[in-house]
C-alpha cells in the first residue's frame, strides 16, 4: 500500500523539482537534469530503500510507521544522487525541495480542515492538553509514535517534542543534516500554510532534547 500511494507521488514530485534545474549550482556547464535521469534516480532510489528499512519497523502507529519509510526514502534518494557527483549540500537542497513538493499537501488537507470546522489554530489547539501535560498531535504525528508535552505560551500555543521517530532514525543512519535542513525545515512553510509563524530554537535531529515548538498568530 505504501509503495501504491508513494511511488508515483514520489515520482509527480521529482518531475516537478529536477527536471530542467542545474546539476551543479556552481558549475552550469555538468548540464541540466533531464526526464530520463529523474526517472532513473527516482527508480533507483526506491530500489535502496528495501535495504534501508527492515521488513519490520517497531513503531507503535501506522503514522510514525509510514514516517520512517518516508525518511528511508529521502536518505535513499540523498545517496543516489550523491553517488552521481553531486554535492551532499546541494543534494539536501534538492531532496528536501522533493520532500516539499509532497509534504504540502498536509498543509491544504489541514487549511481546508480549518475552514470547514471552523477550527482556530491557535485557541482550539490548545484545549487538547491531556491531564498528565502531554499534547497530542494530529495524524501522522499522533502518540505513541510521536510524544510531546505542554508548554504554556503567552498569546500562542507551545509544545516540546520529546520523541520522533524520524529524528531518531536519519540521526541513527550518520544523516542528522537532512533531517534538520529537510524534515524540521518543512515545517516552517507548513505552518504558514495554516496562518501561524513558528518559532523554534531546538530540534532533535540537531541532537538537542527536545523540539521547542512555539506557535504564534501569523502578523500581516
Amino acid at each position: 500500500m505504501f509503495k501504491l500511494i508513494f511511488k508515483p507521488l514520489t515520482n509527480w514530485a521529482a518531475h516537478r523539482v529536477l527536471v530542467g534545474r542545474n546539476r551543479s549550482p556552481h558549475e552550469p556547464e555538468k548540464g541540466r537534469f533531464t526526464n530520463a535521469e529523474v526517472n532513473d534516480l527516482v527508480k533507483q532510489a526506491w530500489r535502496h530503500l528495501d535495504d534501508l528499512i527492515p521488513q519490520v519497523i517497531q513503531e507503535p502507529t501506522f503514522g510514525s510507521r509510514m514516517n520512517i519509510r518516508l525518511a528511508g526514502l529521502s536518505l535513499a534518494f540523498l545517496h543516489i544522487v550523491t553517488e552521481r557527483g553531486i554535492e551532499r549540500e546541494y543534494a539536501i537542497e534538492l531532496t528536501g525541495d522533493v520532500c516539499w513538493k509532497i509534504y504540502q499537501w498536509w498543509g491544504v488537507v489541514g487549511r481546508f480542515a480549518q475552514s470547514v470546522l471552523h477550527v482556530d489554530a491557535i485557541r482550539d489547539q490548545a484545549r487538547r492538553v491531556r491531564s498528565d501535560g502531554s499534547w497530542p498531535i494530529s495524524f501522522p504525528f499522533n502518540p505513541p509514535g510521536y510524544r510531546t508535552r505542554y508548554v504554556p505560551t503567552e498569546q500562542g500555543l507551545g509544545f516540546d517534542v520529546i520523541r520522533c521517530p524520524v529524528a531518531e532514525y536519519l540521526r541513527a543512519h550518520g544523516a542528522a543534516d537532512l533531517g534538520v535542513r529537510t524534515w524540521c525545515m518543512l515545517d516552517y512553510p507548513l505552518a504558514e500554510m495554516q496562518g501561524i509563524r513558528l518559532v523554534r530554537t531546538q530540534t532533535l535531529a540537531a541532537g538537542d532534547k527536545q523540539c521547542d515548538f512555539r506557535w504564534f498568530r501569523a502578523t500581516k
